[in-house]
């Protein structure tokens, strides 16, 4: 599907191509790949994060605080909760993102519906706005409605996003009918099918990044003609090349996620400068890649000034991140942590 009229001159781009249980999707801005969404292959034993599915209760692990339970696939799931359940017991949970092997995936049965303007938390009722929506937004004016569309639905909690203020007041009352419709849709077929994935790559990229802004292009065989797959191979090394030599090494431990900076044998670029190269693509890799956990970073040895801009330079590219993450700063030893909410899958689960 040609989603609009190819130009030369656009910067950002928005491509779709139809992979495994769906599609991969490839985001760029000027040229970089600033973001990059992929579903699971059609062979995965494992639900992309957002899967609605009616699961059964197979026994507590106290010490886990939670429950093993069967999926309608067949395999072996973990419930995290502290609900009391009884064994056999049917219920509908959420998947969470799957990122070890070595273990089964978790599950939540705290659910959410979530839109680019919206979260529908169920099982509760009422509304709220994020702390981020702007003061000068007249709330007021949207909260009759709020109450009178809670009062058609049972059992949900409408979560305003502070991006409802970028938009017109028509069109937010539009996305609010539009994620209560797709609730809809997706309770009809959890009762069906026993499942019901939310959280595809395509909606995914579509829910986060506007079309009116982006060159959307979705072409069968597009990846292969344009080497995308050539460079998402590229991103999924443990070590990746970033500037004159020097390269960017990728470890994750079972305690956390490590990044070491390498300055390599080419010295034409010097340590400061390297560092702050290394920061951007840093910054830019854990949101491509999905990096979560606590993450520490080894930058090469700077002084007191250039860590300073280090920091606020982090803190700045992750201020708008739609990804909760905390930003804890330089540690006694030099290294630089910080932690994120893991929102994607590793990509070697997923090529």
């Amino acid at each position: 599907m040609q989603w609009a009229i190819l130009k030369k001159d656009i910067k950002r781009k928005l491509i779709i191509e139809k992979y495994g249980q769906g599609n991969a999707v490839v985001v760029f801005d000027s040229k970089k790949i600033i973001d990059l969404f992929v579903d699971p292959p059609s062979n995965s034993n494992f639900y992309p994060p957002n899967t609605f599915v009616e699961a059964k209760i197979q026994r507590r692990i106290s010490k886990r605080g939670g429950y093993f339970v069967r999926l309608p696939n067949g395999y072996q799931g973990f419930l995290k909760s502290s609900s009391d359940y009884n064994e056999g017991t049917a219920l509908v949970l959420l998947s969470k993102v799957f990122f070890d092997e070595d273990k089964p995936q978790t599950f939540t049965d705290k659910l959410k519906v979530i839109s680019k303007y919206f979260v529908l938390k169920l099982g509760e009722v009422g509304f709220s706005f994020s702390k981020k929506t702007p003061k000068s937004f007249n709330k007021a004016t949207l909260v009759p409605i709020l109450k009178k569309k809670i009062k058609n639905h049972e059992g949900i909690f409408v979560i305003c996003r502070s991006q409802i203020a970028d938009i017109s007041f028509e069109r937010i009352i539009k996305e609010l009918e539009a994620i209560l419709e797709h609730y809809k849709s997706i309770k009809e077929a959890v009762e069906h099918k026993k499942k019901y994935c939310d959280g595809k790559a395509k909606k995914s990229a579509l829910d986060v990044y506007d079309v009116e802004k982006y060159l959307v292009i979705e072409e069968e065989g597009i990846f292969e003609r344009l080497g995308l797959w050539d460079k998402i191979n590229e991103l999924s090394q443990k070590k990746i090349c970033i500037s004159h030599g020097s390269s960017l090494s990728f470890e994750q431990t079972s305690a956390f996620f490590a990044i070491d900076v390498n300055s390599g044998k080419n010295l034409q670029l010097g340590a400061s400068e390297l560092n702050l190269i290394a920061c951007s693509e840093i910054c830019r890799l854990i949101k491509v890649l999905g990096i979560g956990g606590k993450i520490i970073i080894d930058f090469l040895p700077c002084p007191k000034s250039e860590k300073t801009i280090i920091y606020n330079s982090i803190v700045g590219y992750f201020l708008n991140d739609i990804v909760p993450n905390k930003i804890w700063g330089w540690t006694n030893g030099g290294s630089f942590e910080l932690e994120r909410k893991r929102d994607k899958s590793p990509l070697k689960l997923l090529i």
